[in-house]
């Protein structure tokens, strides 16, 4: 590059940097070297300050909203992880047979919390919602406390003790949004008592008092009548658990049982309860009889889980009379009630015991019946038809139609044999009831204004001119089937059963027109 030279001192040389990289005081320094005035100067002088100041301006409003924003977001932030919703704790406690107590501890924006819970076996899903103030913002040292006591002591919400219950607490913010705790399964037990379990093979026995001996003598009752009873009704001798709450007397167990009809709980005594889809027995451990209870509440388990499936019910005398045969410790009761049955003849038909009679007599000769039935079944035909019955009967078909693919007779062929084994008096002939054919009555055709004036088309015309008397006293003493019947000019049916009603109408009608002849002749 060539060296810049003032023209004013040609023997003066200056540094060879290019003018856009010369610093603003090499410029003011250079000015003082020419010939211009210093107003002319100052007119050259770059205009350095107004931009520099429109800049720093600039960069000091860039420098506060950044300050601003970064505060709001860190406020925003503040505020998001103050109101961000935490489930603290929760629990579930049972106080069967009168409820369950939920409770939980959240905190956050907290708009309502939620308790769902389900009974393992059953179907449906319940939810309720927890008591805890008005919605708001809580914080750890201030949570919110929400509690609900469901309560259970109603027949529509009984729950049997032994049941065992899922549930999880939901929170829902003021923003809809929804928090959920982790599920969680736990026993609901008879409050009432200080429990204690002895385990085996899926069964756990629930007691409580010094009954120890007792409690292993039900659990060896089950064991033994899975074994027994699981290759008949054709199930694995592996399942879901089972859990049996055993009471020391019938006072300790009546609170927790089911509701029954005013009948059977006057004259019946109830010493186990089996609810089947949820693998739970009620059993009064005070009995004699209780490990014939046991076993007989248990097969009812068993053989709901052959018939899971199934589109219908199993009917009482297959039910009952399966669960009494899986009864390792039967009575006599059953027996000499059915001989008295059988004498008097008190069984009823089995197609007539899909449920069995309010009678408690009846009810003892039922169960009774059913259990003989079932035993002809098992050991006359074997015990692989009767897991073939049920597997034809799970798989959505008729109980008719299994017996006949399996044992080719239906409940009236199994009845008639049974029946005939013991000797007991045979089915009467079904009647079959025919109801009366609805005899039709008459169709009647309105008059219409051509024929309302005109006589009967049957009555025929006098030879004389007779009085109105005399016309009216022929016309209504016109007997049926001589050639002047006025055969119904208003019916669909001539000569058909005519109502009194109709028939004076008819002959009111008739008058009428007689007279409207007489006169036209007698105008004429």
């Amino acid at each position: 590059m060539k060296p810049r030279v003032n023209p004013n001192s040609p023997d003066q040389s200056f540094d060879t940097e290019p003018m856009s990289s010369i610093p603003t005081y090499h410029v003011l320094h250079m000015s003082r070297l020419t010939n211009k005035t210093p107003d002319e100067s100052q007119r050259d002088r770059p205009r350095t300050g107004r931009p520099i100041a429109r800049w720093t301006s600039l960069v000091a409003a860039i420098v506060a909203f950044t300050v601003i924003a970064l505060l709001s977001r860190s406020n925003d932030i503040a505020h998001a992880q103050s109101s961000a919703v935490e489930i603290l704790n929760y629990s579930a406690v049972s106080k069967l047979p009168d409820g369950i107590e939920f409770t939980a501890s959240v905190t956050g924006d907290v708009e309502e919390i939620t308790v769902r819970f389900s009974i393992l076996g059953r179907r449906a899903t319940q939810y309720d919602y927890l008591d805890f103030g008005e919605p708001g913002t809580f914080t750890t040292s201030a949570p919110a406390i929400g509690t609900l006591f469901y309560r259970t002591d109603t027949l529509a919400r009984y729950l049997p003790p032994g049941v065992t219950m899922e549930y999880r607490i939901e929170v829902l913010d003021s923003s809809g949004n929804s928090h959920e705790s982790e599920p969680t399964q736990i026993v609901l037990t008879d409050s009432r008592f200080d429990w204690e379990t002895v385990t085996e093979g899926g069964i756990t026995v629930y007691f409580h008092g010094p009954v120890i001996t007792r409690a292993n003598s039900l659990l060896d009752a089950s064991l033994q009548t899975i074994q027994n009873m699981a290759p008949i009704l054709g199930i694995p001798t592996e399942g879901a658990p089972i859990n049996v709450t055993m009471y020391n007397n019938i006072a300790e167990m009546t609170d927790a049982t089911a509701a029954r009809s005013g009948a059977i709980s006057r004259e019946l005594i109830t010493e186990g309860q089996a609810f089947s889809p949820e693998n739970t027995v009620l059993v009064q451990g005070g009995s004699s009889r209780a490990t014939g209870t046991m076993s007989h509440e248990l097969t009812h388990v068993l053989l709901s889980r052959a018939v899971s499936g199934a589109r219908g019910a199993i009917p009482a005398w297959l039910n009952e009379g399966l669960a009494e045969y899986g009864n390792i410790d039967p009575g006599v009761a059953y027996d000499r009630y059915l001989e008295w049955g059988i004498d008097t003849n008190k069984i009823a038909p089995l197609t007539s015991l899909g449920t069995f009679p309010g009678d408690p007599d009846l009810v003892i000769v039922s169960y009774g019946q059913g259990r003989a039935v079932a035993r002809f079944m098992v050991e006359e035909f074997g015990t692989g038809m009767m897991a073939a019955l049920l597997e034809e009967f799970d798989s959505s078909r008729r109980l008719d139609e299994a017996m006949l693919l399996v044992y080719g007779v239906d409940r009236r062929g199994m009845d008639e044999l049974w029946r005939e084994s013991v000797g007991a008096f045979p089915l009467v002939d079904e009647v079959i009831v025919i109801a009366p054919t609805a005899r039709p009555l008459p169709t009647f055709v309105p008059y219409t204004l051509d024929n309302l004036g005109a006589a009967p088309t049957s009555t025929p015309k006098p030879a004389e001119t007779p009085s109105p008397e005399a016309s009216a006293q022929s016309e209504s003493t016109v007997a049926p089937g001589e050639e002047g019947e006025s055969s119904g000019g208003c019916f669909a049916n001539p000569g058909g059963p005519i109502d009194g009603g109709m028939a004076l109408i008819i002959l009111a009608v008739g008058s009428a027109a007689v007279f409207r002849t007489v006169r036209e002749k007698q105008g004429t």
